[in-house]
């Protein structure tokens, strides 16, 4: 796959801001006006918590990277001071609903809603997943239906097979630990395919010179990612906070800033406003 300059997916992602924003202020409006927060200040404490893997460019041990920083402009004006853990996927959802921790960046809605934690009314980010091959094994390649009877593979607890998208899509599935390494299979002939997020594969993509005449980057889907809550009432301040200050992010271009800081592209500010989970654009 060809991929964009930097320069051309700013420039695109700029023209992307300019169709969609004036429905933002609207959505910044609708979010103050209908989420009033309505739970006993005595229950809240002036710290959240996150528990969350270590990804690179997004979570850092030192508090940088994209998330991070989305949260910290978002609660640290508030006086909230954003304090974090690590551990892996599985791990943290278990912490986070027995309320070991108060929140966990890039979380589906329908995987919150499984584990019985809460999520605000406006996503993290768009979390696009793509799937991975080298072009001469799909040279025909038409999306999903593609991969019906090929081997698959994917990070342990991403459940891919049981997303939308994919779901009754027949494959020969693999999963391995999050510290394995997804394109040592795909190099090896191991698998035909892996399924990862775009977030992810653009930076491997860029740090370790994947040959892209070898290597495709299909797009499969992007949907909706959350900062899934514990379900306990001190959530609630804390994911009306959330909404104000994504909508303020939003509104002021400065979450486009820090997609275009943190090279996350396909960012679009209408998708925010989008009903259901699934975003139709393609990245």
């Amino acid at each position: 796959m060809v991929r964009r300059s930097g320069f051309l997916r700013r420039m695109m992602m700029r023209s992307e801001r300019k169709n969609g924003f004036r429905t933002v202020f609207f959505l910044l409006s609708a979010v103050l006006l209908t989420l009033p927060y309505q739970g006993r200040t005595d229950e809240f404490s002036p710290r959240i918590h996150i528990v969350t893997p270590e990804w690179e460019g997004q979570t850092h041990n030192d508090g940088t990277g994209f998330f991070f920083e989305i949260l910290k402009k978002i609660y640290e004006p508030e006086g909230v001071r954003v304090s974090w853990e690590f551990a892996n996927w599985n791990r943290s959802l278990n912490l986070l609903r027995n309320g070991h921790a108060d929140a966990m960046p890039s979380v589906w809605k329908e995987d919150a809603d499984a584990a019985g934690l809460k999520v605000p009314a406006l996503p993290l980010y768009i979390e696009y997943t793509v799937a991975v091959f080298k072009k001469e094994l799909f040279p025909d390649w038409a999306g999903q239906n593609s991969l019906k009877g090929r081997s698959v593979v994917w990070y342990r607890g991403y459940d891919y097979h049981l997303r939308n998208p994919l779901k009754g899509i027949i494959m020969h599935r693999m999963e391995i630990p999050e510290e394995g390494n997804l394109w040592r299979l795909l190099d090896a002939d191991r698998v035909d395919a892996f399924i990862d997020s775009r977030i992810d594969v653009d930076r491997y993509v860029d740090t370790h010179m994947v040959d892209t005449v070898v290597y495709r980057v299909a797009p499969l889907w992007g949907q909706k990612a959350y900062l899934a809550f514990s379900d306990r009432p001190s959530s609630m301040k804390l994911m009306h906070i959330f909404d104000k200050g994504m909508a303020r992010l939003l509104a002021s271009g400065e979450l486009e800033k820090l997609h275009e800081k943190w090279q996350v592209a396909g960012f679009n500010a209408s998708a925010w406003e989008q009903p259901g989970e699934i975003v139709l654009e393609s990245p």
